[in-house]
């Protein structure tokens, strides 16, 4: 198990958050996502398998939000 923190630009309430997390549960591999709105960051924990260039690019499908990875 991995966890991967992501920077989100373009949250902004909690209905941003949950769009997210609702979002993350589509993605194989992915076991939690935890958004913070305020700081704008992700915090995904999954599997090493896990496809997060899906989950990078469904997000940013939404078309108001850009992700980057932290670490």
């Amino acid at each position: 198990m991995k966890t991967t923190t992501l920077t989100i630009r373009g949250t902004h309430c909690k209905a941003c958050k949950t769009v997210i997390e609702d979002l993350s549960k589509d993605i194989k591999g992915v076991k939690s996502c935890q958004v913070d709105f305020k700081t704008g960051t992700a915090i995904i924990e999954h599997e090493n398998d896990a496809d997060l260039d899906a989950f990078k690019r469904a997000v940013e499908d939404l078309g108001q939000y850009k992700l980057s990875t932290n670490s």
